[in-house]
């Protein structure tokens, strides 16, 4: 942290451009970010969730491409940014060469997974990996890990989707009781029953935009877009 500059941003805050040169490789220090993939048309998907702890830009740095993709903030957070060439320098006189080149590849292996979820999974399961990736990007020391800035809009464009498409998810768990529909983010109030809704709502998309939810156990509370 010393060798950079510690850099404050707000909620949504694009802290790398996809397309752009490298330039600056990040270090996240506290709040969660996603990482966006855009086609010419503004279509966007969310790749990855990043939070404290996670090197951000450290491909471009490792092949002088640009970057292949955008990095946003989810909510208020900070980074330390470092040339690329300081980065490069620390690395190599620090000898931590392999190690990097371990984290880039655990990295490239996320995109399996992804893949199959997008392909194969209800969009209630996708919505629930989501939301229990972004609790789990937190901090221990966050102070609303559970509290996710992200309206059903872009809750629906990280997903690959609609809005259509979500909103009947999150009104079906209304109705059930599971949510509370209000302003500002999304608040998962009972973690484990929310994964386990997820598990029963696997399966393919042609069960609908609505999943296979059967469970009465969520509570979750997601603010709505307006």
């Amino acid at each position: 942290m010393r060798q950079g500059v510690t850099v404050h941003h707000d909620a949504k805050a694009r802290l790398l451009y996809q397309g752009e040169d490298g330039g600056s490789v990040l270090l996240s220090l506290s709040g969660r970010l996603k990482v966006v993939y855009a086609e010419p048309d503004g279509a966007e998907i969310v790749l990855a969730i990043r939070g404290p702890g996670d090197v951000i830009g450290e491909l471009s740095a490792r092949d002088g491409l640009s970057h292949s993709a955008t990095v946003q903030a989810i909510e208020p957070g900070t980074t330390c940014r470092l040339p690329e060439r300081r980065f490069t320098d620390l690395v190599q006189r620090l000898g931590l060469g392999v190690h990097l080149d371990g984290y880039i590849s655990g990295k490239l292996r996320e995109s399996a997974p992804h893949a199959w979820q997008l392909a194969h999974r209800t969009t209630a399961s996708r919505l629930i990996a989501l939301i229990t990736t972004i609790i789990g990007a937190a901090d221990p020391d966050h102070p609303a890990p559970t509290t996710i800035a992200m309206s059903q809009d872009e809750l629906a464009a990280a997903l690959g989707l609609v809005r259509s498409a979500v909103t009947p998810v999150l009104k079906r768990w209304k109705a059930a009781g599971f949510v509370r529909i209000t302003r500002g983010g999304l608040e998962v109030v009972d973690v484990p029953a929310l994964i386990g809704v997820g598990v029963s709502s696997s399966g393919q998309n042609g069960a609908g935009p609505q999943g296979r939810l059967a469970s009465d156990q969520a509570v979750i509370s997601t603010e709505e877009h307006r």
